[in-house]
């Protein structure tokens, strides 16, 4: 409300209501005790039969005035009976604040050459802004529109402000311009927000359109943002289609309806930390930040989801996207791309380069293993919680981040998508093998290299491939198959001792096998086949052995080849198992 001084003589005969200026209005008062509370001049009087005509007068008056004088329009708690001012240019600042506009407020296709002051204007009717133009600032911040608020097409050059704006009944920004920094925080939309084709841009376009007069330098405003935070979309929402090449800041936002954000494009992320989610949301092939890799593409940590199954993505780019925090174990995600995972190991490179069908290639994983975090983890920053806990030596909080693999898991595994599964069982265990309890950096590099978590990394991927224990198999009985001859076998047949040494190694095949002429092959190829049949046997549980490993070295061989085929039979099993037990 307009505010008047407390005492107002009754000799006084003018407008005591305070101006931008600090000064009083100094009107003549118009009588409308019904109607004002306090005498008040016909700019500020409430009387719904006060003369248009006369209002539109002073109005011309006031807008010649500043702009003669290069000052301001001053409108500041005026009440206007009628609003017609369509394709009208307005060079002075305009200052229209706390005004209140009665009858429909029609400023659609006008263009602002200068700053336009509306905060706290309250607008009774519906409001047409289509199609106007800012070339300055623009602050219709804690302004209230009763009913529809239209700016479909509108262009806001500079600053568009509208911070705890209250929309009661449809905000319409189909197509319009911001081309700087744009303030929604704590806005409040009780019924449609439509955004569709809207762009929130950095680029300085605004000032090439020629019906645009360039009487104020252009300014640059940085760091720009597109800011909604802590606003509250009571219906639905629209942001189809609409351009973002700034950061567009949604945390803290609630949506109560379908919010849809299909074809949206946002070049420099969008942060929905601690949303809260409570109808439909859909991310239909929309586009996170893939311009700038090296920054964050998504922010949906913290974000409280009443009914995750309605929460869709459908043909996004996931691989700049942070989820710690959320519960995704029943969000949509279909025909998504998540992030491929660096090799981190020689073994990874190897079979990078090797292109081997040992596990899938590439690996995807998620962006909280790659994200930039603080120099220090003392430091509170956006993504403290995944710095890791204190007195711990890890990279970064992996146990955190396991939680989501864990979720992302099943949700896959409930869907049938057993093989997007097994991509974050692998990431699961991967942040269990790089969480370590030591300090010391050798110890740690045991940790992360020779621990059982590791080892089961490497001779399965975690029982992801069944071929790779199957090489592993292979291998083993190779080694083992020269290694038997380098301690002996004992040829183990009745009447053996009858023809010689029954002892075969390296030293002596050549005079072994003349001494048994009849065992075929003969020579060094087949001492080599027969330490393979005596590795298969050991491997085999076979009880007669034709070749027995000697004692006590042969035999300690024939126990460690037992342990490790063992072991490698029963991880094959495993993951044949994971593989082929849900088809």
């Amino acid at each position: 409300m307009p505010k008047t001084r407390d005492v107002i003589s009754p000799a006084e005969r003018s407008c005591a209501v305070w101006m931008s200026s600090t000064t009083p209005c100094g009107r003549p008062i118009h009588p409308a005790p019904e109607h004002d509370e306090n005498p008040v001049c016909l700019m500020h009087s409430k009387d719904p039969a006060k003369s248009n005509e006369t209002f539109q007068i002073e109005i011309e008056r006031i807008l010649k005035n500043a702009e003669r004088m290069e000052s301001e329009a001053d409108f500041n708690g005026f009440v206007f009976p009628g609003s017609k001012y369509s394709k009208r240019t307005f060079v002075p600042i305009c200052n229209f604040e706390d005004a209140i506009f009665i009858h429909e407020a029609q400023f659609h296709e006008s263009t602002f050459i200068s700053r336009a002051n509306f905060h706290s204007a309250e607008f009774s009717d519906n409001a047409y802004f289509a199609g106007t133009r800012f070339a300055d600032d623009a602050d219709f911040s804690n302004a209230k529109f009763t009913q529809d608020a239209n700016f479909s097409g509108a262009k806001f050059a500079q600053k568009a402000d509208f911070n705890d704006t209250k929309f009661t009944q449809n905000a319409m920004f189909t197509l319009a311009q911001f081309f700087l920094s744009t303030n929604f925080s704590a806005a409040r939309f009780a019924k449609a927000a439509i955004f569709y084709m809207a762009r929130f841009t950095q680029e300085e376009e605004f000032n090439s359109n020629r019906s645009i007069p360039k009487t104020r330098p252009h300014r640059i405003i940085a760091p720009n943002r597109a800011d909604f935070s802590n606003a509250i979309f009571a219906g639905d929402t629209n942001f189809n289609k609409s351009r973002f090449t700034q950061i567009a800041d949604f945390s803290n936002v609630t949506f109560t309806q379908e919010t849809v954000f299909g074809n949206t494009t946002f070049l420099r992320g969008i942060n929905l930390t601690h949303a809260k989610v409570g109808g439909t949301m859909k991310f239909h092939e929309t586009r996170f930040g893939n311009t700038f890799p090296h920054e964050i593409g998504l922010n949906f940590s913290y974000v409280t989801i009443e009914s995750p199954e309605h929460v869709k993505f459908y043909k996004n780019d996931l691989g700049q996207a942070l989820f710690y925090n959320t519960d995704v174990s029943d969000i949509d995600f279909t025909l998504v791309t998540w992030r491929i995972r660096i090799a981190r190991t020689w073994m990874e490179r190897w079979r990078l380069l090797a292109r081997t069908s040992w596990q899938p290639v590439p690996r995807f994983h998620l962006y909280e293993e790659d994200v930039t975090l603080g120099e220090s983890r003392d430091t509170k920053g956006p993504y403290q919680d995944l710095q890791p806990p204190k007195k711990c030596s890890d990279e970064r909080n992996f146990a955190l981040i396991s939680v989501t693999y864990q979720q992302l898991k099943r949700n896959y595994d409930s869907k049938g998508d057993y093989w997007m599964a097994g991509h974050f069982h692998y990431g699961e265990m991967e942040m269990k093998r790089l969480h370590s309890r030591w300090k010391f950096p050798f110890l740690r590099w045991l940790d992360h290299h020779i621990s059982l978590v590791a080892l089961y990394k490497y001779a399965s991927s975690y029982g992801e491939s069944y071929v790779l224990p199957l090489a592993w198999l292979a291998m083993v009985l190779a080694i083992f198959a020269v290694l038997y001859p380098a301690v002996g076998i004992d040829l183990n047949i009745p009447d053996a001792s009858k023809s010689g040494d029954t002892l075969m190694g390296y030293w002596n095949y050549s005079s072994f096998f003349r001494s048994h002429w009849n065992e075929h092959p003969s020579g060094f190829f087949g001492m080599m086949v027969h330490g393979l049949m005596t590795s298969l046997s050991v491997a085999g549980f076979q009880r007669e052995l034709r070749y027995a490993p000697s004692y006590p070295w042969g035999r300690l061989l024939a126990l460690f080849e037992l342990l490790l085929t063992t072991s490698l039979g029963g991880l094959f099993a495993l993951a044949i198992r994971r593989q082929f037990k849900r088809s």
